[in-house]
């Protein structure tokens, strides 16, 4: 395991990695944490490296991974938002690259502590490089390893549908969360920012069929179904369902756009890889996607100190308004 270097001195002043169970259970797994992707390559061998870093590190992580000698060692992406798997192809075009996703909610408590919100252990996997030679053992073989280990595997053969199929999920009360400050029921409480979830769900639907992607169900989630009843059905009928799935879900739990700018912005944000990707992919396809836009714009701005975070916590009217300037009817329905 690698992780930054406070991450390694917590795990060797606590004996390993800490895991608590949803169940209660709290145990700490003795594994050798090494403060760099260099030196856990140089410690040993390996067939596979789990990349588990946010997405704006990817590029980051692939150089050094390069530059360590890791070349050629086949690499699964887990990460969420889609860009990670096609980065990681131009800087290692020798390593077999597997794309993966995981359904299971877990909470960072500190530093290698880590909580088990819900014991759901659901794994997808995907070729993201089909025509390297090898890739297809190397699929099999990770998901026969998973499964062993405990968590249901389902294999699918587009990888952008199992990502974006995740990302459909990720985006969910996100950026809403992050700009306002609100919880996910917050959000679902008020109609009309209900009905906007609804309308970036939409377009990244319609981003998703421009680029002949079709959403899959990623953690047995009816994301096939629930895409079919916010594409053909009254938002108004669609916000109800939608609004219980995401309460009962996360409930008051923040959503991980939230973070990164309370309690102060940070310097970097995956937005650009969730609704931002929405964004530049239908504005490569010519698809309008004013919600997801104006979501990434707010956030870039607030993430730069271009914009006070005060001054949009709490203010559904002005978020709206931004939507309404952008080309979205101001009804909202």
């Amino acid at each position: 395991l690698a992780g930054r270097p406070r991450s390694a001195e917590a795990a060797r002043a606590q004996g390993g990695v800490r895991l608590a169970e949803a169940d209660g259970r709290d145990e700490v797994i003795p594994l050798p944490v090494h403060p760099s992707i260099h030196d856990a390559l140089a410690a040993d061998e390996f067939d596979l490296i789990i990349l588990a870093v946010k997405a704006y590190h990817t590029e980051t992580a692939a150089r050094e991974i390069r530059e360590a000698g890791g070349e050629g060692v086949a690499l699964l992406s887990m990460q969420n938002g889609v860009g990670n798997e096609e980065a990681l192809g131009v800087i290692l075009p020798a390593s077999p690259i597997l794309a993966g996703v995981i359904t299971t909610p877990v909470e960072v408590r500190g530093p290698v502590h880590v909580k088990v919100s819900r014991p759901s252990f659901h794994v997808g996997l995907a070729n993201a490089r089909e025509k390297l030679p090898g890739n297809k053992g190397k699929l099999a073989g990770v998901a026969a390893l998973l499964r062993d280990s405990g968590f249901a595997v389902t294999t699918y053969d587009d990888y952008r549908s199992m990502k974006w199929s995740k990302l459909l999920m990720n985006i969910l009360a996100n950026a809403q969360s992050a700009i306002l400050g609100y919880t996910p029921a917050q959000i679902f409480a008020d109609p009309r920012l209900g009905n906007l979830e609804l309308r970036a769900w939409r377009e990244a639907l319609a981003v998703m069929r421009g680029q002949g992607v079709k959403p899959v169900a990623v953690g047995g989630y009816p994301l096939p179904l629930a895409a079919k009843g916010v594409q053909g059905l009254p938002l108004g009928l669609m916000r109800p369902i939608f609004a219980r799935f995401i309460v009962g879900g996360r409930g008051e739990k923040m959503p991980s756009l939230y973070y990164d700018l309370h309690p102060q912005p940070r310097a970097h944000s995956e937005i650009d890889w969730l609704h931002g990707a929405v964004a530049r992919e239908g504005a490569r396809l010519g698809i309008p996607t004013p919600v997801n836009a104006t979501f990434t714009r707010i956030m870039r701005a607030l993430l730069r100190g271009e914009e006070s975070v005060d001054a949009w916590a709490g203010q559904p009217e002005r978020l709206l308004a931004a939507v309404v300037q952008h080309g979205v009817d101001g009804d909202m329905p």
